[in-house]
């Protein structure tokens, strides 16, 4: 499905969409009086980093799956006198949430990397807790239009159509608003 975007004011804007807890688009540029259609699919990958024993450790980079439990975990490697973060998949035990667990001592970075365009951040400090982000049902969006913050708007629809328009216009700034419609079927 996609998200509809259109910029009807006559300058740039950005714009930020979750969905649950997780960014589908962070900041995408959009010119004025542009339009663009944003994924709501949660195709991404995810990759765990922690700092053990003064050294950085990364694990392999996996398939994003929105209803897992990821568990990061330090194993050792007896052969090479080392250790390894390692990542495993599970099935969530609270869909619509995904799970992110750690088995070792120090923090853990969660990166999430949506559609290969940017990267989400999320940090796990209680082993053996699970940190549960939702991933839906229900999205938000944010703007910045001319350097202006617009306050975030919740919608459920994935079929939506955002548009910005302008409310008042003014050379150093002007007022802008979010209309969200939202299909019927």
């Amino acid at each position: 499905m996609t998200i509809t975007v259109v910029n009807n004011t006559g300058y740039e804007a950005f714009f930020t969409i979750s969905k649950g807890d997780l960014v589908i688009a962070h900041w995408t540029r959009l010119g004025g009086n542009g339009k663009l259609e944003i994924q709501t699919d949660m195709i991404g990958t995810i990759i765990a980093r922690a700092n053990f024993l003064n050294t950085e450790y990364a694990s392999d980079r996996m398939q994003l799956n929105d209803t897992a439990a990821y568990v990061a975990q330090i194993d050792q490697d007896l052969e090479n006198k080392s250790y390894v973060l390692r990542l495993v998949e599970t099935g969530s035990s609270k869909p619509p949430f995904m799970q992110l667990y750690k088995t070792c001592t120090p923090p853990v970075s969660f990166i999430i990397q949506m559609h290969g365009l940017f990267e989400q951040e999320i940090t796990q400090e209680r082993g053996f807790t699970a940190l549960n982000l939702r991933t839906g049902p229900g999205y938000t969006v944010q703007a910045v239009i001319n350097g202006i913050t617009l306050e975030p708007v919740a919608f459920s629809d994935e079929s939506t159509t955002i548009t910005a328009a302008t409310v008042q216009n003014d050379p150093v700034a002007g007022f802008y608003k979010l209309d969200v419609v939202e299909s019927k079927t």
